[in-house]
């Protein structure tokens, strides 16, 4: 392929040389290397939008770089990049992110003097370049690989301040978490090439495309326990699910990510808005093809996404930290978007994966600032009166803030309510999952609009609740500039794909992100996905009606829930009026008790059967084996005692064994005769 699409490669090897440099000159470099991680970043962010033009004129990307082994039973393992609308637009968000936050990190690392930088900023060069390296990946295996690379460095990050207590534990429970379903995933990488013989996500040999043919086509594949074709897609689209459900913090493997907020705050932000949680949603949408051909997985991801949208808003109600706010808003988000692409809604989820990572990665940086400014506090109700004293932290976050609770015209309104309009029309279409997936959903953004204005008038309004939010720490412009790129984001990042606008008004051309997105690969642009869905759409009185309808309870939601956080809290001396939901508190503050729950499985359950099977393990498998072996030494031992090397006590030997047989053939013949 000629063009810019050729130096693809690049986008992902700029950050790996940042990495490179980092680790092995950065203790002789400027800020341990952070000049080269913003160059390197800055230098693949500037690829990538050149990249995202290139695709959006019509041109595709499609290669293989490396074959690691190849004839294995048919199988070839490969390495090859794929660059389509998908990726694209995926590689502008993931590196126009990393790029702020290595800015960002000159102002919040540096502040207090901070040691380690060299190895800070080596792994957020490692940690950019695996999940660049994930977004171009062309095959299932080389994702995996990358997938397990981004945990490696979530790892690193969140256990950066190792001589601490708090973040290694946080680094070793999210390694742990995510691992147990990444085993999942590994198995079912596994069963894809059993199955297909075929990893690959695009071309003629694709495995969606192989599966479509085998179940609407002439063509069959392999597949196991007796199932039919479809009941082992099933089985194969929940293994790798499995990895999606732990990497991105869905219930009941979301438990990770409020401790990794142990970390450094710009990590947090990374991870939060464009790696490590990003990677689970956007595995689902890259082979979503796949997804779409079994009615019960995506029924099954739908209603997951909808509880972890209401389930995690709840907890973000009473918390008292602010990046813990932050925290349980992600995985409710993340909800959000596992609830579209569940009921059908590919663009719309990929839309609100886009204007999250803007609006996320911008709250999290704002509370940075904040923490900064608060001398490393993260307690909002020892905040308060920063409005005044930090404004452009302050409308920034409002733009995040607003974005984040569904407030028109910020860009999480388009992209949460066109969610949930395609989780509507299609649940109205005959799905009763989806109707209830869309009940949790809606629901869930009255707490958002209620916690997202509950953080922000904690930590900005009313009088000063201590002497250090009296007199915060200034910040510089290395912090405020990111902020300032992500507010405007915010702000109209959602206009590229005005649904609503559109469905109402009839007006064409304002849905972007449809268009774009259908200039892909033939086996995976959206109007592939809509001939396959097996939804039909049914409306509430027209489709126009729908959407006004749909839009209308939803934004009256949101505001009501900012409203309520504005009576209690947008005063000058608030109260913790949670308080009052008495016994309720307690639970949503300890988080359901999930924790102890899993520790419980843990120690009373996994445990003792691990026991049991240890006992077996030992006293039957391994004693048969043991006692096979303990017989041959024996015989052996007892054998190699006749082995002198005398040549007189070999020839009486073989005397007597000569002897013993004619005796033994003697005695054989009397018998017979």
């Amino acid at each position: 392929m000629a063009g810019i699409l050729e130096f693809a490669p690049a986008i992902v090897l700029l950050p790996f040389l940042s990495f490179l440099i980092a680790l092995g000159a950065g203790r002789y470099m400027p800020k341990g290397g952070a000049l080269a991680g913003i160059g390197a970043t800055a230098g693949s962010f500037a690829l990538a939008v050149a990249t995202f033009f290139a695709v959006s004129g019509g041109q595709t990307y499609n290669q293989t770089i490396y074959t690691w082994a190849e004839g294995l039973d048919a199988v070839d393992l490969t390495f090859g990049l794929l660059i389509d609308p998908l990726s694209a637009m995926m590689l502008v968000i993931v590196t126009l992110i990393a790029f702020l936050v290595h800015v960002f990190s000159l102002g919040y690392m540096n502040d207090e003097g901070e040691t380690g930088l060299p190895r800070y900023y080596a792994a957020l060069g490692l940690f950019s370049a695996s999940m660049l390296g994930f977004v171009v990946s062309d095959n299932l295996l080389m994702a995996f690989m990358f997938f397990e690379l981004v945990g490696l460095c979530s790892y690193l990050l969140i256990g950066f301040w190792f001589r601490q207590d708090g973040p290694p534990s946080a680094a070793k429970k999210a390694f742990l978490v995510t691992r147990f379903g990444d085993y999942f995933f590994l198995i079912g990488v596994v069963a894809v090439f059993a199955t297909f013989g075929s990893a690959a996500f695009a071309g003629p040999d694709a495995f969606p495309v192989l599966a479509e043919e085998a179940l609407h086509g002439e063509h069959s594949v392999n597949t196991f326990l007796g199932m039919g074709e479809e009941a082992w897609f099933t089985v194969v689209g929940l293994l790798v699910l499995g990895g999606v459900v732990g990497k991105s913090a869905q219930f009941p493997l979301h438990t990770w990510l409020p401790d990794a907020m142990e970390g450094p705050t710009p990590v947090s932000a990374l991870i939060h808005a464009a790696t490590m949680v990003a990677a689970g949603v956007y595995l689902v949408a890259r082979m979503y093809g796949f997804y779409a051909l079994t009615p019960t997985t995506l029924a099954i991801i739908a209603l997951i996404g909808g509880f972890t949208a209401l389930f995690a808003a709840t907890m973000g109600v009473v918390k008292k930290e602010i990046k813990q706010v932050l925290a349980y808003s992600t995985i409710s988000q993340y909800g959000y978007m596992m609830l579209g692409l569940g009921a059908g809604g590919y663009v719309a989820a990929t839309f609100h994966l886009m204007t999250h990572a803007f609006f996320k990665a911008l709250l999290f940086l704002g509370a940075g600032s904040v923490i900064i400014a608060m001398h490393h506090n993260e307690n909002m109700w020892d905040m308060g009166g920063l409005k005044d004293k930090m404004p452009v932290t302050y409308y920034a976050f409002l733009s995040g803030s607003l974005a984040l609770a569904g407030i028109v015209p910020f860009a999480g309104f388009w992209s949460k309510d066109e969610v949930l309009y395609e989780t509507l029309i299609h649940g109205l279409g005959g799905s009763p999952i989806l109707l209830a997936a869309y009940a949790m959903g809606l629901l869930a953004v009255f707490f958002t609009g209620f916690y997202t204005f509950r953080m922000v008038f904690l930590t900005f309004h009313g009088e000063p609740r201590t002497e250090t939010a009296r007199n915060p720490h200034g910040v510089r412009w290395n912090v405020k500039a990111p902020l300032a790129v992500l507010g405007v984001l915010a702000a109209t990042a959602g206009f590229v794909n005005m649904v609503p606008v559109e469905k109402l008004l009839g007006i064409k051309g304002i849905d972007f992100l449809h268009q774009f997105l259908d200039g892909s690969f033939s086996s995976l642009n959206a109007h592939h996905y809509a001939e396959i869905l097996p939804y039909s759409s049914s409306y509430i009185g027209g489709e126009a009606t729908t959407v006004a309808i749909g839009a209308g309870v939803s934004l009256g939601l949101a505001l009501a829930g900012a409203a309520l956080a504005y009576v209690l809290y947008n005063v000058p001396e608030p109260v913790e009026h949670t308080e009052k939901l008495g016994s309720i508190k307690t639970v949503l503050y300890n988080n359901y008790y999930q924790d102890e729950y899993q520790v419980w499985i843990a120690t009373s359950v996994v445990q003792p059967i691990s026991r049991v099977l240890d006992k077996f393990d030992q006293g039957i498998v391994d004693g048969v084996v043991n006692g096979i072996s303990s017989v041959s030494l024996f015989a052996g031992s007892r054998m190699k005692r006749i082995q002198t090397g005398v040549v007189s006590n070999y020839a009486a030997l073989l005397t007597l064994g000569l002897t013993a047989l004619l005796l033994g053939l003697g005695l054989i013949g009397g018998w017979f005769a």
